[in-house]
């Protein structure tokens, strides 16, 4: 690698000339391969793959691997809607409806609070200030996604002055923070809906929906949100493979 270039632009420089050598929905080398080959950690080489999914050069298909895409993001391999764990880190976009649906956001709070379960998921002392935002994601007049995120109010104070009613929150951390997001670790469970949740999301009371928690870390290992995402009862679907590694011993149970 050239002297003084991030290794993750480099990786990155010389994915993307294998990848005009591919055929589109060709796979890529699993990820320890590719470690091993360029001589990077993990989350190097997810930077690296991060930029040129963002590129549309590449698709991740979870439990598949990821591969060459034809002219973007959207042309995947299998054209499953099914979303990646890996999605969750930027959230609700377009690509998450179907083609022509309208996406909109509502911002139900956006407010300076204390949390003592969400200060620790962010790694912080249960006093400590916090932002919460809390929105309503929707295709055309169906409420999708309920979110509710925290951040830490002395790191990122301008998150209280803006809305987000039609920007990416992760996004905006990127670009006015000057951050990078590179890892999300994923909590998922059924939760039952009653009351004010039931009715955002017109089910009756009893509704299981599936619960995402989301703590989102950055690539210096330092964690900056913690989110909790409830997803609509029809879209509370994740697929995913679970392999057995060799020679660990019997698994204990």
């Amino acid at each position: 690698m050239a002297e003084g270039v991030p290794k993750y632009v480099a990786v990155r420089d010389n994915l993307r000339q294998r990848i005009q050598a591919m055929q589109p929905g060709e796979k890529l080398p699993a990820e320890p391969e590719l470690c091993d080959q360029y001589g990077v950690s993990r989350i190097t080489l997810r930077h690296a793959i991060g930029d040129l999914i963002y590129e549309g050069l590449l698709v991740r298909e979870q439990g598949r691997g990821t591969f060459r895409t034809d002219v973007g993001p959207a042309d995947s391999p299998s054209g499953s809607r099914r979303r990646s764990l890996d999605d969750f880190i930027f959230g609700f976009s377009p690509r998450s409806a179907d083609p022509g649906g309208t996406v909109k956001t509502k911002v139900l709070d956006n407010s300076i609070v204390r949390n003592g379960g969400a200060a620790a998921q962010l790694g912080l002392d249960k006093e400590t200030e916090l932002i919460r935002i809390e929105r309503l994601r929707y295709v055309d007049d169906g409420v999708r996604q309920h979110s509710v995120i925290y951040v830490a109010a002395a790191r990122f104070p301008r998150l209280h002055d803006e809305g987000f009613a039609f920007d990416s929150l992760y996004e905006y951390l990127e670009s006015t923070y000057a951050i990078r997001l590179v890892e999300n670790d994923v909590t998922a469970r059924v939760r039952v809906l009653d009351g004010r949740m039931a009715w955002h999301f017109g089910v009756a009371d009893g509704a299981p929906v599936l619960e995402i928690d989301s703590t989102v870390i950055d690539e210096f290992g330092s964690t900056i949100a913690f989110s909790t995402t409830l997803h609509a009862p029809d879209d509370s679907e994740i697929s995913f493979i679970i392999h057995s590694q060799r020679d660990a011993g019997p698994v204990q149970s």
